[in-house]
């Protein structure tokens, strides 16, 4: 007979609430600023003059002291790079370059697309035909952006290639941050073996452990890989000594109740409390996570590849990447009837503009979901075809 234990289930909501309430594990350490992608900045950084620190010509054209004329005797010539010039006839011009600082006694650039030039008397002039030159016009003002001494990134940011530009323009080179110490990735069960390995019939190549510091990888956070048979003394060792060496860990199988999943139980021996043991999921029923007083964080995912990429994917990544930020959402072409009790995590793939279900032999089959663009979270009981998606 089949029970139902939904009621020892919290909901993805509710797992969403406990991961984000847990504290991400750091050290603090100085780092190049090329290494320093990704990582969480732990001191403010300000702004060392003013940006721009000039008057900045934002077009190609001539910058003009006199706005009320349409013709002015060229001046010369300056570029981006190049010390600031000095206008010397009010009714005069300088040829201007985009980025070089606004000449002296000038108020205002007109574009070169507006713009005649032409010889008189063997001299150079420019015309215009605007009816209107309004002051200010195509100049970025000097400090507009941000003053000197102000705050120009905040400390607890997370570092995105566009706030490794700006920490470059204000002169860091180095940077005080947050960072994720390497991540011990284990995997465990009798019937794994390792990739270049040939398995026996009744044996199978590891890829959980694989995919997950690829993963790691891509968002730069370092891993070690370690291994477990399925004996609960050695796991229990292996555990102990890996928690010497990481802060977060992240475990492959042994997290059911088979009579072979010893893990929970041992986690337990060795001090952690269970945040969650069961979602109310499919797939990736039974994912197990618990933390220790002194921070230490394991995520302990199921065996099935399927599901340890949904739960790492949806639960994981979220978590350690802080992302609590609005989702997408969209119309989902060919989605079956929701499930009573359980969300349901579906792969799509995209077709044009549209999202369809992505075609599959269940949690089991990774050849077909390597053509899954992303995970559609369909919830128990909803028949909206417009579902919240999480990229892959």
């Amino acid at each position: 007979m089949v029970t139902d234990d939904t009621n020892d289930m919290i909901t993805p909501e509710e797992a969403f609430q406990i991961i984000h309430h847990i504290p991400v594990p750091t050290q603090k350490s100085q780092a190049p600023l090329i290494d320093c992608l990704g990582k969480i900045l732990a001191e403010d950084l300000l702004a060392d003059r003013d940006f721009p620190p000039f008057d900045r010509v934002m077009m190609d054209g001539i910058a003009v002291g006199n706005t009320q004329i349409r013709e002015w005797k060229w001046e010369g010539m300056t570029f981006a790079g190049e010390p600031q010039k000095t206008l010397s006839n009010p009714d005069g011009a300088w040829e201007i370059m985009t980025g070089a600082p606004l000449p002296k006694n000038c108020v205002a650039v007109i574009k070169v697309e507006d713009l005649t030039f032409f010889e008189r008397d063997g001299e150079k002039w420019i015309s215009c035909q605007l009816e209107n030159i309004e002051s200010g016009s195509f100049i970025h003002p000097q400090g507009s952006d941000i003053l000197q001494g102000q705050i120009i990134l905040n400390q607890g940011t997370r570092l995105k290639a566009n706030h490794i530009a700006i920490a470059a323009s204000v002169g860091y080179s180095k940077l005080w941050v947050e960072s994720i110490q390497p991540i011990g990735v284990y995997s465990s069960g009798d019937e794994l073996v390792p990739i270049d390995s040939q398995p026996l019939e009744h044996q199978i190549r590891s890829s959980n452990a694989i995919m997950m510091q690829s993963a790691l990888q891509e968002h730069r956070i370092s891993s070690q890989h370690y291994h477990m048979p399925d004996n609960p003394t050695i796991i229990h060792q292996s555990l102990l000594d890996g928690l010497e060496k990481h802060d977060i860990l992240l475990l492959s199988g042994g997290v059911s109740a088979g009579k072979k999943d010893y893990i929970p139980g041992i986690l337990q021996e060795l001090g952690f409390t269970a945040k969650f043991h069961k979602i109310a999921q499919k797939p990736g029923k039974p994912l197990w996570l618990g933390t220790r007083p002194d921070g230490k964080v394991i995520f302990a995912f199921p065996g099935n590849p399927i599901s340890t990429l949904v739960c790492f994917s949806i639960y994981f990544l979220s978590w350690i990447l802080d992302r609590k930020g609005p989702k997408p959402q969209g119309k989902i072409l060919g989605l079956s009837a929701p499930l009573k009790n359980l969300d349901h995590w579906i792969p799509i793939q995209w077709d044009g503009n549209q999202a369809k279900v992505l075609e599959h032999n269940g949690s089991g089959d990774l050849v077909h979901w390597q053509h899954a663009d992303a995970l559609a979270w369909q919830k128990a009981n909803n028949n909206s075809e417009e579902l919240i998606y999480f990229p892959m």
